[in-house]
């Protein structure tokens, strides 16, 4: 167990904000991915999955963050960054292409810039007439610094593929890396006909990079090639010093000097003699990422330890600001609060506790937690997919740990998909083989051979205030249990919209809200797959969509109701949070807010606090943000979806801003 403990400071902005405008934004994450590094004359940036961009001054070694929560950076997962005319140029994973000048930030993606998509901005390069060559999946960019003036398809290179790397040798042709899945071809030599495949007869190629001479210099997965535009040279450790064969990536230091790094050694090669350094990492299955020289200083970026600095004795790990988690590849419907305010979450490496209050973080090495859940009295309990472990349950409370072998209980043949507890502290469990419920020590199990249901896939569940269980199947409706009787709506004897209910939330007059999924692909998540928001109150059925209203997304990852019976929606199709309140729909997303990523997958709800918790989806972290809950009864206003949007301390949107003090983004700002 992992123990470290951190100051945070929650600033209150005591506004009086009736409409569903969440403030102090934080993004809560991991800083120990590290994907790339640059420098220039003054600063060493580091580029992180999931935490945004380090910012470290060299002379005085001060740190500064760029992220989603303050809107310094358009995303907080960090492909690649190159330095340009003072100016910052930064691809995201999943937000566009960033550029940062000063204290300014403007964002070019497929709505302004004519991108085709958002992912995997990669492989920027500047050609000397002023334009530049942007990367991505699927596509090569020509962009103007502005706007996107043609593209080119890298696709049929393989069913996945996207941009490494871009370089120009010494007679002006641009070669291409590409990241190809089925390895077969993954450098290209660009012209203005588009992208032709170069095959290096030597292997396939990891990285590229040219030399001051402009000659062309390839790793590949059998050693270090030069291409001077005419002749191979082919260094392996047959044929030279090189230590190894499999080569990751390399860079070019100032002196003109090639370093780079395999497995096992961090290499440099003057052009006669290589010197490997061999290295160590701390964490069971870390690799390295990246690699930058500045001056004396070499850098790596690695999976889990963050940025590593080379020294006599190895690599020294450097603290990074801001570093809050172990790991940010949250499970999907993972989050809860304890008693004491703490929030728990599963990832696929471990459960990781942190209190927003103290600052106090716990990692616990428990991998691939599929949920935590809290009961009405505040213990934690955690759900492990049935294919992991021999442990399928675990309660935490203030006594101890209390482990559940599946093979002690009558769920153990069942895939569980959701735990929840009722009005009386009972769990309930939704599996593939019915709900099964914990009374005590006693367990009963219903399926559809001893009760009402017509199915055993049981996907959703929630309680009313009478205790009913509301449960979603998949093929089977929704259900409704009173302790003695089953009645089951479907799509045929109700309005249902489909048979496929994938998540439940009940507000606060015991109306039933639910996202049914699409009859051919229940399981997929998609702004298509699903048929918006249904409301039930036990007579009549109202579903708002797409079609008819202001809804983004049909589908949902997942619905909750806050204490002012304000529904939040975490909708699929990177489109935002969305929040209806009964009149208003209000959208939070990358645009308009601190969200770290548009796609959430759970939403915890901290009413004490007046928090919601979001998880985001695999690999983003976490995002909290203020609610103001019940600040006043002014009626709701609509929130355009605008990053320059300034408000009053009323909570009024105000267009020109000046002389006094107003809120943008969640953080007030003196004019």
């Amino acid at each position: 167990m992992i123990k470290r403990t951190y100051i945070t400071l929650l600033v209150s902005l005591a506004t009086v904000m009736a409409y569903a405008q969440l403030t102090d934004w934080q993004n809560i994450s991991s800083k120990n991915f590290v994907t790339k590094i640059i420098h220039d004359h003054s600063f060493l940036y580091v580029g992180t999955k999931g935490g945004g961009i380090v910012k470290i001054e060299k002379q005085s070694g001060k740190q500064t963050l760029l992220n989603r929560a303050d809107g310094s950076m358009t995303g907080n997962s960090i492909t690649e960054m190159a330095l340009h005319n003072d100016e910052l140029w930064v691809g995201t994973e999943y937000n566009g292409l960033a550029k940062v000048s000063g204290s300014s930030i403007e964002k070019f993606d497929k709505k302004n810039a004519g991108f085709l998509n958002n992912q995997h901005i990669s492989g920027i390069f500047f050609n000397d007439d002023g334009t530049m060559l942007v990367g991505s999946i699927a596509f090569l960019y020509m962009f103007d610094g502005k706007q996107c003036t043609a593209e080119y398809d890298i696709n049929p290179l393989s069913p996945y593929s996207y941009v490494k790397k871009i370089r120009a040798d010494v007679d002006g042709r641009i070669w291409v890396a590409c990241y190809d899945a089925l390895n077969r071809y993954n450098l290209c030599n660009f012209t203005s006909e588009g992208l032709a495949r170069f095959n290096n007869p030597y292997g396939n190629v990891n990285n590229i990079e040219t030399d001051k001479d402009g000659c062309l210099w390839m790793v590949t997965n059998n050693g270090l090639d030069k291409f001077d535009g005419k002749d191979f040279t082919h260094y392996s450790p047959d044929n030279s010093a090189l230590p190894e064969e499999n080569i990751t990536d390399l860079t070019v230091d100032e002196n003109g000097n090639l370093w780079m790094f395999g497995d096992r050694f961090i290499t440099k090669f003057d052009g006669l003699n290589f010197t490997a350094c061999p290295y160590q990492l701390n964490v069971a299955n870390d690799y390295l990422l990246t690699i930058d020289v500045d001056s004396d200083n070499v850098y790596v970026g690695s999976r889990f330890e963050g940025l590593l600095k080379l020294t006599d004795s190895g690599l020294a790990p450097i603290n990074i600001i801001d570093n809050v988690l172990y790991d940010n590849a949250m499970s999907y419907s993972s989050g809860c609060i304890d008693a004491g305010g703490n929030f728990y979450v599963g990832s696929l490496y471990g459960l990781q506790i942190y209190n927003i209050d103290t600052g106090d973080y716990t990692y616990e090495p428990m991998s691939q937690t599929a949920q935590t859940e809290a009961d009405r009295n505040g213990n934690v309990w955690i759900l492990w997919p049935w294919f992991s472990t021999d442990t399928c349950l675990m309660e935490i409370t203030p006594m101890g740990k209390k482990a559940f072998m599946r093979t002690d209980y009558p769920f153990s043949e069942a895939n569980a998909n959701l735990i929840k507890f009722d009005r009386q502290n009972r769990l309930w469990i939704a599996s593939d083989k019915g709900v099964f419920v914990r009374d005590g020590e006693t367990w009963t199990a219903y399926n559809k051979s001893n009760s009402g249901l017509t199915t055993e896939y049981v996907q959703s569940m929630a309680f009313d205030s009478n205790n009913r269980l509301w449960c979603g199947t998949n093929g089977g409706g929704l259900f409704c249990f009173d302790g003695t009787i089953w009645n089951n709506y479907t799509a045929s004897n109700s309005n249902l919209p489909s048979n496929y209910v994938g998540t439940i939330a009940i507000d606060n007059n015991d109306v039933v809200w639910l996202n049914c999924r699409d009859n051919q692909y229940p399981d997929k998540y998609g702004i298509e797959y699903g048929f918006g928001l249904t409301r039930f109150d036990g007579n009549t059925w109202m579903t708002y969509s797409r079609a008819n209203s202001p809804l983004p997304s049909d589908c949902f990852w997942d619905l909750q109701v806050d204490t002012d019976n304000r529904k939040w929606m975490a909708t699929a199709g990177d489109v935002g949070l969305v929040c209806f309140d009964a009149t208003e729909w209000t959208i939070h997303d990358t645009d308009n807010s601190g969200i770290a990523f548009n796609e959430v997958t759970k939403i915890t709800l901290d009413p004490k606090r007046d928090l919601i918790w979001l998880t985001q989806y695999p690999g983003l972290g976490l995002s909290v943000a203020r609610m103001n809950c019940q600040f006043s009864a002014i009626s709701p206003i609509f929130i355009p979806r605008s990053s320059d949007l300034y408000f009053d301390l009323q909570g009024r949107p105000v267009k020109h801003p000046q002389n006094g003090i107003f809120i943008k983004n969640g953080k007030k700002i003196l004019m």
